[in-house]
């Protein structure tokens, strides 16, 4: 049985046409598999990971799966992500294709593409896995499974919500400022009301000590509240905070006609 088969039902793989299969990692390797004629034999040529993985860059999992026994055969693939350079059992399931037809001696290009991963930030190896279930008798059955070279980065775990407060005007001349508290580097965006919507009117980033200051001009833009989001390098970003303009902005003067003036 499969480790997990509640994988992301967008994911769709592709074959990209027929190629002749290059030749085995290591004919020669000590203890290899004998191989049984007249099956097929999954192995896979090569498995490349994306360069990375988060809100700001995506992309597919790829492998050269190869039928290196002399008879035509099917199989599913399998993709799992990998601490280490080798396969183990528990090894994050993220996709699984649908059958792929291979011919004996060539090789399909196998694509799946994967928009976010249910699993923690950190770095992978990918791991490919053909016939996962064993459905398929072949020639060797030791071969079924590839880890892919190079490492890439899964991140999205968004920043915290940042902190706000407003701080004594000397450390600016006439605007108040605001203080915002998150992770160091983060981009940092005011915005006029609490929801975090449309045009910021002020941006920043965080300083190595986890803060920054913030100097507002709101004579121009009055409003009740301000609030504040964060993004990080990789564009994941935070909930939304807010808070109540400081005392003595945020109310524009009484004039006539003015909607809350003498009853208007």
């Amino acid at each position: 049985m499969k480790l997990c088969r509640s994988l992301l039902g967008a994911l769709v793989g592709s074959l990209v046409g027929c190629v002749e299969a290059p030749p085995p990692d290591a004919p020669d390797a000590p203890g290899q598999e004998e191989l049984i004629p007249g099956r097929p034999d999954f192995e896979f040529a090569d498995v490349e990971g994306p360069a990375e993985l988060s809100p700001r860059a995506s992309g597919p999992l790829r492998a050269l799966l190869c039928n290196r026994g002399d008879t035509d055969g099917r199989t599913e693939v399998s993709f799992y992500f990998s601490y280490n350079d080798a396969f183990e059992p528990f090894d994050k399931p993220v996709a699984t294709t649908g059958p792929h037809f291979v011919t004996a001696g060539d090789c399909q290009a196998v694509s799946v593409w994967l928009p976010q991963p249910e699993v923690p930030s950190a770095r992978y190896h990918l791991v490919a896995v053909a016939d996962e279930d064993l459905r398929v008798s072949e020639g060797r059955e030791g071969n079924n499974s590839h880890v892919g070279r190079e490492r890439f980065q899964v991140d999205f775990n968004p920043p915290p919500r940042p902190v706000l407060k407003w701080v004594p005007g000397q450390y600016s001349s006439g605007s108040p400022v605001l203080e915002v508290t998150s992770e160091y580097n983060d981009y940092v965006y005011v915005y006029l009301g609490d929801s975090c919507e449309g045009r910021p009117v002020a941006e920043s980033t965080v300083g190595s000590n986890s803060f920054c200051y913030m100097p507002i001009d709101l004579s121009g833009t009055p409003s009740s509240s301000y609030s504040v989001r964060v993004v990080d390098f990789v564009d994941n970003a935070s909930e939304c905070s807010s808070i109540l303009a400081p005392s003595g902005y945020g109310t524009p003067p009484c004039s006539e006609g003015y909607d809350g003036c003498n009853g208007w």
